[in-house]
């Protein structure tokens, strides 16, 4: 493991760090002591400036922040599953010192989410859903016209133009509270992202096996959504599967990146959240 200090973040008690998983460098940034923590698991191609918003909440506890493999400044990776996201999770964990954590996922951070659940049962404390989506178990016949489906939609991210496809993609994520200098940062980072990990993640994200009805995870559970979106049916399926599901909200006049675009109301929410575990 190599550590770097960062002198000017001293006070917020930053510990920035890189850990090996499956030969690729995994980057992170560890705050406060403890073997409990608070996760942020970042989405599609972006990185763990995506929640330098939540600062007052994580800079006062324990906590780690990621940089899944491929994004940000973590190596590329073999392949882009949500499970290994998950196992790099786990690495940078144990390499911090943390057994067990509250993982709170953005966007593709939520399937991040659900397969860390899955695989580590034990060491899942709370989990945290912003703006993201799970799917429900399909049928064989069901995935099948699925995958058919999506195949033109990835095609799109497979071509030399895939950065003009991702940019009008995510114009379309963005509100009246988006600035217009986030909005550069967040287009400017997420297109700057390497071909393979975008096609790897979109599909390693679709690929997430779904919700089962036997599935049940009695982990506190918060979920907040852009209700923009419509989703019909979607808290119903979320509390089926996690029955300690604490807040179900749905946000007005926010986007997708809607811890960027109201951090004060989104870090009273987690420490809400966090308080009453």
């Amino acid at each position: 493991m190599r550590l770097c200090i960062t002198g000017i973040l001293l006070a917020a008690a930053l510990t920035a760090a890189d850990v090996k998983y499956d030969g690729a460098k995994v980057h992170y940034e560890s705050y406060g002591k403890g073997s409990e923590a608070v996760v942020f698991i970042h989405g599609w191609t972006c990185d763990l400036t995506f929640w330098r918003g939540q600062a007052p909440v994580y800079e006062k506890r324990r906590a780690l922040l990621i940089d899944l493999p491929g994004h940000g400044q973590s190596e590329p990776a073999a392949d882009y599953s949500m499970d290994r996201f998950a196992r790099a999770i786990d690495a940078v964990m144990r390499d911090a010192g943390v057994s067990k954590a509250t993982l709170v996922g953005h966007s593709m951070g939520g399937p991040v989410v659900l397969s860390y659940l899955r695989l580590f049962p034990q060491k899942t404390s709370g989990i945290v859903l912003v703006d993201a989506v799970l799917q429900p178990a399909r049928t064989p016949e069901e995935e099948a016209k699925a995958s058919a489906q999506i195949e033109p939609f990835l095609s799109g991210f497979a071509k030399p133009e895939y950065r003009d496809t991702m940019a009008k993609m995510i114009d379309g994520m963005y509100s009246a509270k988006t600035t217009p200098a986030m909005r550069a940062e967040i287009t400017a980072k997420m297109v700057g992202t390497p071909q393979t990990v975008v096609v790897g993640a979109m599909r390693g994200m679709f690929a997430t096996p779904g919700l089962k009805e036997s599935e049940k995870y009695n982990v506190p559970a918060m979920v907040i959504m852009n209700a923009a979106q419509k989703r019909d049916g979607y808290e119903g399926l979320l509390r089926k599967s996690f029955p300690n599901l604490r807040s179900y909200e749905s946000w007005q006049g926010v986007g997708h990146f809607l811890m960027m675009e109201d951090p004060a109301r989104f870090n009273t929410a987690l420490e809400k959240f966090l308080a009453q575990r």
